[in-house]
């Protein structure tokens, strides 16, 4: 039996390298540059601009109702001119 050399293995990857990670933070997009924060980070951002959102939402009800629209009159018909 002959024995095969060791060779040392190579271990998995958990998860996939991005390569938007080693570029220069001049070089990346906005996007880049979002996935490149932590996972914990990027929560946050997110929970804060849907919170920011959804309080826009319920102040521009709320000014809605203490300030209502101006009504605007319906147009009047056009009056037809009798000549004889």
């Amino acid at each position: 039996m002959a024995q095969s050399p060791k060779t040392p293995r190579i271990p998995e990857q958990k998860y996939p390298e991005f390569k938007f990670r080693t570029k220069p933070v001049q070089e990346r997009s906005i996007f880049e540059s979002y996935a490149a924060l932590p996972a914990r980070t990027r929560l946050y951002v997110s929970l804060g601009i849907t919170a920011f959102a959804g309080i826009g939402l319920l102040v521009s009800d709320r000014l809605e109702a203490l300030f209502p629209p101006p009504v605007e009159k319906p147009p009047s018909p056009p009056v037809a001119s009798i000549s004889s």
